[in-house]
Order: structure tokens, then sequence, then C-alpha cells
């Protein structure tokens, strides 16, 4: 059986090239619209990004619930392939003891192996080695070099990578049309605000996040800085989500659209 056969024969798995050398890996169980198959803006997904080089892959992010991810991953790269995790939440680690060895921010390591209230923590015995990345680390995948940028606010420990050869930026749960705040530790808004601001600086034209399929522009980032500032305080509501509790929620334009901005924060941080 060829490689684009296996990949095939994968079914439920799916990828598109977004840049060069640059791949998003999703699932058909968990779609934006009507259509499996779309990279349209709609409801959240779960995606992970393969980032290929002449010498490594990474695979960035395990947030597909799916044993196969390991190996569609190495396939499509013809190489095996790095995991580096953007943070340290469960819909980002599924079948993370498939891996021996891991490359996260140490700040995030206490979410996977201590857990929290609404996160199970991850038995020792399941736990790859962990290996850690700091702000302004680059990876180098021969021919291609991705720089880690360390963003604290969605958890103490979120990090992106920025792939210079493509000016494209992966930014995880950090910069997206919703952010979820608040919940594994609390970052001053002013704070992660100004973390924003300073990575308006860096040299990159599009975004692709970890919970939608379509690329968003640069210009997102003042979205998010017009709504974290100047409109959420004044214009949240409340409402009980199962997992994480009572929170305090606002959102802005419409979801099958990429001008569309939801966030949401533990209702106690309104106070």
């Amino acid at each position: 059986m060829s490689i684009s056969e296996e990949l095939s024969a994968m079914e439920g798995l799916f990828h598109r090239e977004v840049m060069k050398g640059v791949y998003i890996i999703c699932t058909t169980q968990n779609v934006p619209t009507d259509d499996p198959f779309s990279l349209a803006p709609g409801m959240p997904t779960g995606n992970c990004y393969l980032v290929t080089g002449e010498e490594k892959a990474i695979l960035f992010d395990l947030a597909i619930p799916d044993t196969r991810v390991k190996r569609y991953a190495e396939l499509l790269a013809g190489k095996p392939a790095m995991l580096v995790l953007s943070h340290g939440h469960s819909d980002h680690i599924f079948c993370l003891d498939m891996w021996e060895e891991v490359w996260l921010h140490k700040e995030d390591v206490p979410i996977i192996v201590q857990g929290s209230s609404w996160q199970a923590p991850l038995p020792e015995e399941r736990c790859p080695t962990f290996n850690f990345l700091e702000d302004g680390d680059v990876i180098d995948l021969g021919g291609r070099r991705l720089e880690v940028i360390h963003i604290p606010g969605h958890t103490p420990g979120s990090i992106m990578l920025l792939d210079s050869k493509t000016r494209t930026l992966l930014s995880g749960d950090s910069v997206t049309r919703r952010l979820l705040y608040g919940v594994s530790g609390f970052v001053p808004f002013d704070v992660f605000c100004r973390s924003l601001e300073s990575l308006k600086k860096k040299e990159f034209d599009t975004i692709y996040s970890a919970h939608d399929r379509c690329s968003l522009p640069k210009s997102h980032i003042d979205l998010m800085l017009w709504q974290i500032r100047d409109c959420f305080l004044s214009n949240y509501k409340i409402y009980d989500n199962p997992v994480f509790g009572t929170l305090a929620d606002t959102s802005y334009g419409d979801m099958y659209t990429k001008h569309y901005f939801d966030m949401a924060v533990p209702d106690f941080l309104t106070t």
C-alpha cells in the first residue's frame, strides 16, 4: 500500500496543505459547517498542524481524539515528527501517552500531571518525557526555522510557533476567534494585551489557530484587543458552563465569517 493509499484508508482523518510545508490535520467527526471537509469559518473544531523541513518535522498539538494521528502525521511528513504542545489543556493532549517525548513550556506541565478541578491528571506512567521550550527559542527543521513565542493568558505556559518562511503564526488557543481565559490561572488583562501588542511587531501575515480550520489575518489581533479593552467588561453575559462553571461571555460578529470574536472568563474575574 502506498503512503497516499494508507492516508486515504484512515477514514475520518484528512489534511490540507495550507502553506508550503504546513499542513492542517482534521477530523470529519468535528466540523465547522455542513461540509465535513470545509476549511470555512463556522463552529469550533479541533485541529493539529504538521510543519515539515528538510531534516525534521513537528506536530503542533494533539487536538484530535484519535490514536491514528501520530501515524498519519509521520506518513504525511515522510519522517518522524517531534511533538510540540501549545499548552496542556486536555483537548490538546489526546493520546499523549503514545509519544515518548514532548516539547512544551514548563509552566504547563502541572496542568497535565496534577490536573485541576475540571481536568483529570495524566498518570505518571502514561506521561512522556517532558522537554521545555522558552520564549525566543528556535526549532530548526532544516530549511525552516520556527520561533517559539510565549504568551501567558489562556494558560501560564501557552506558546505559539512563528514560521518565517511562510510568514505564518500557529497560535494554539491564544490568538483565536474564541478565547477561553483565566480557567488555568489568571494573567491581568492589561498584561495579556501588552503581549498581543508586542506580537503585532512580529513578521507574519496569516494565523492558524487550534479550533478553527480557517486562516485569520494579522488584523484579528486588533479585533481581540478592541473587544478585551473596550467592550468586554461593559458587555458580557453570565452563563453556566458544564465544565468550567459560571462564565462571563461576550461575542462580536458572525461565527460563519472570519470577523468574529468570543471571549469567556470565570465570572469572579469581572468583579
